[in-house]
């Protein structure tokens, strides 16, 4: 098929103001945030109904172009993931699709569209007195959907029960242009009588025994369109209480952590060092380092909670359980005089922002991020600590209940050393990787040296289901181990 015929199909689906082939326009759909080098698409849509998205998946295992799904705004990308790797590529804009759909107080649970954002979505549920599992200070154009797809973790480790928490059903539309319900929106019914009979979409497992929402997640877009998912909430607190503990020394926070997550004391929590901490709070690279350079290397942020009549009665019996618990471990030297405002930790935790907090120190960073446990975590601080002398952020989140961990390094840089730091980029990944790292999120150049750890038949494995939900390859080609 002719670019002028597949033009003119693309025109009859989505309309001709919401398909464009501007150069300018196209050129910065082909590269982001990371090291990864792209192909220029032929053309962007902007699509804003189900029955788009089949047509143009449709189109492309007939016409044999490829397409790229994106939902969140532009610039900030940043894992390559989004950008084509293939030339005679589509990207498929998928940021007017912004509804949410539905908000449901007495399940907790939200329905939304790719295009909506945590800058439209968490007012509106705080206006119900409802929070979502956020992960930590997201951006105001980041789509919540793609986020929970990708498994970004939240900072509330006591509600996450599942590593796919806190998504829960999902249509997709399957490479084949296939459109299929996962969990119980799977049916009896449709989804509108679904409603009608009291159901609200809550079980992510099914239908039957096969549970393909584990399949889409963590995809990249290779598999399936995502239209809408359900995610879980919970009723906002009306009493928050920040317990900020510092140190010198990561194994006295990592043994308070791990006791707190035993006995579920506590929200919000992680551990930063003051690099990530003065970040995360403040705007300006001066601000910033004055704060860092008054906060001890370590900070571990624990967050108690109450709701109701009783809501302080509760954070006055927890507080009486932590001091108990400083006081078994001999760790009561690491209450210090705070040196952060409780509100400006609160805002971080509560909201999103229109200025990520990992650009404010010197307008570029790169995040190198992975699984672990427990016990790892210090051997990998001191691995990353030997490539990155300065400028290192890291950042520690408990994961399921706390039974794992992600481990975070933030590589702080001026975009005109983006050379060197690539260079070491890839160094200090592959270090970590040799030494037992698990990269559960392999986005671009870190796809081949995963799966070069893993065994033959994992690649081939995945490359059975590629064939069995995009047959012609037609979804975001060369991502993870989908590059032949």
């Amino acid at each position: 098929m002719s670019e002028e015929h597949i033009y003119q199909e693309l025109v009859k689906i989505c309309g001709s103001k919401f398909v464009s082939y501007h150069p300018e326009l196209l050129e910065s759909y082909s590269t982001d945030l990371s090291f990864i080098e792209g192909f220029i698409p032929k053309y962007v849509v902007w699509l804003k109904k189900t029955k788009q998205i089949e047509n143009i998946l449709k189109l492309a295992n007939n016409s044999g172009f490829s397409v790229i799904p994106i939902s969140s705004s532009s610039p900030q990308r940043y894992h390559g993931d989004t950008i084509p790797l293939t030339e005679n590529s589509i990207i498929v804009d998928l940021s007017r699709m912004n509804k949410i759909l539905d908000i449901d107080r007495e399940n907790r649970v939200v329905m939304v569209e790719p295009g909506v954002t945590f800058g439209q979505l968490i007012p509106n549920l705080q206006k119900r007195n409802l929070k979502l599992l956020l992960p930590l200070y997201p951006r105001d154009g980041k789509s919540v959907l793609t986020t929970a797809l990708e498994r970004v973790p939240t900072i509330i480790p006591r509600y996450q029960w599942d590593s796919s928490d806190p998504l829960l059903c999902t249509e997709v539309i399957f490479g084949t242009g296939d459109l299929f319900r996962t969990g119980t929106a799977a049916g009896p019914g449709t989804i509108k009588q679904q409603k009608k009979s009291g159901q609200a979409q809550l079980n992510p497992m099914g239908p039957t025994q096969f549970s393909p929402f584990r399949l889409i997640q963590g995809a990249q877009g290779s598999l399936g369109i995502v239209t809408w998912v359900t995610l879980k909430l919970e009723l906002m607190p009306t009493v928050q209480k920040v317990f900020h503990f510092q140190s010198e020394n990561i194994q006295d926070l990592l043994k308070l952590q791990q006791k707190l997550l035993k006995y579920r004391l506590g929200n919000e929590m992680f551990i930063l060092n003051n690099v990530n901490l003065a970040c995360l709070v403040k705007l300006a690279p001066e601000d910033i380092g004055k704060l860092r350079n008054s906060l001890a290397k370590w900070n571990l942020i624990s967050v108690l909670a109450g709701r109701g009549k009783l809501a302080n009665d509760k954070i006055t019996y927890q507080e009486g359980d932590l001091n108990d618990i400083l006081r078994d471990l001999k760790l009561n030297h690491l209450k210090k005089q705070a040196v952060v405002g409780e509100n400006e930790i609160l805002d971080a935790l509560n909201n999103s922002t229109s200025y990520p907090w990992r650009n404010r120190l010197k307008g570029s960073f790169q995040d190198i991020f992975f699984i672990t446990n427990f016990e790892g975590i210090p051997e990998f601080i001191t691995i990353a600590e030997n490539e990155i002398s300065e400028d290192l952020g890291i950042y520690i989140q408990a994961i399921n209940q706390g039974t794992s961990y992600h481990c975070e390094f933030d590589i702080y840089y001026d975009p005109k050393e983006e050379e060197n730091v690539n260079k070491k980029f890839m160094e200090l990944s592959i270090k970590l990787m040799d030494n037992g790292a698990f990269f559960n999120r392999p986005y671009g150049l870190w796809a081949k040296e995963v799966f070069k750890r893993h065994l033959d038949s994992t690649q081939m494995a995945l490359k059975k289901v590629k064939k069995i939900f995009d047959p012609n390859n037609v979804l975001n080609p060369g991502v993870l181990c989908f590059d032949d």
